[in-house]
């Protein structure tokens, strides 16, 4: 009786410990689906799925978690752990950026160890169902205290990283391309220039009878050949009568 009641104990402190993890990495997973709702919407529905599915499982590993449950829960969190590895080293196996690998982040580091702690908090409250030894009230609040900061820190980190990287994401892409102002500004400061205009080329005047319309050839006279200088005859004048 003894040893059994021991067992429940170590086991229902470990569900605990990994329900809390669960819940810190719904939180962050939540945090980050507007984010790939906007690059993808199937993404952002993953996210917000798995995240509500961690935030269930919190809970219910919490009060009362059985076999089923905890068996449950290492499953989803070891596939959606191989999926991020996968996406980051591989590249994800589907959607518009299928096959190139994704930058790492703090976000996803701290998810992907809360998962971690969830697969091995599941996995021991599995284990230890039949042979634990008793846990004193001190030794579990002390475990539970120090598995909740864990977690907030996790959280803080993930959001902060997350939200940071989308912000600069959108600023990169807000200045990528010329502003409106910018671009009519270059359109004004560019004088459309004539054919040939170069070194020695003559420069076309738009409002001369000379200018050149597409479709319309216009032919000048020439010009009348100028008259030869009078023959300087020296500013003498002779007298052929002398």
């Amino acid at each position: 009786m003894v040893s059994h009641r021991a067992g429940r104990t170590d086991s229902r402190l470990a569900a605990r410990c990994a329900a809390v993890a669960s819940v810190g990495a719904a939180v962050i997973h939540f945090a980050m689906s507007p984010t790939h709702w906007n690059d993808w919407m199937p993404s952002g529905v993953f996210f917000a799925a798995i995240a509500a599915f961690q935030l269930v499982w919190g809970l219910l590993a919490w009060w009362r978690a059985n076999d089923l449950l905890l068996v449950a829960g290492v499953a989803a969190n070891v596939g959606s752990a191989a999926l991020w590895v996968m996406s980051r080293t591989v590249g994800a196996p589907f959607g518009p950026h299928a096959g190139e690998p994704e930058a790492v982040e703090a976000a996803g580091i701290s998810v992907l160890l809360l998962q971690c702690y969830v697969v091995m908090g599941a996995g021991w409250a599995l284990y230890r169902r039949c042979r634990a030894e008793e846990v004193s009230a001190i030794g579990r609040s002390l475990v539970l205290l120090g598995a909740t900061s864990i977690m907030a820190v996790a959280v803080t980190v993930g959001l902060a990283s997350g939200l940071q990287g989308h912000h600069h994401g959108v600023e990169a892409e807000a200045g990528h391309g010329p502003t409106t102002d910018e671009h009519l500004g270059d359109h004004h400061d560019e004088e459309p220039t004539a054919p040939g205009e170069g070194a020695g080329a003559q420069t076309f005047d738009h409002h001369s009878e000379s200018s050149v319309v597409p479709g319309i050839v216009v032919v000048q006279p020439p010009a009348a050949p100028a008259a030869p200088p009078a023959p300087d005859d020296g500013g003498h004048q002779h007298d052929h009568h002398d």
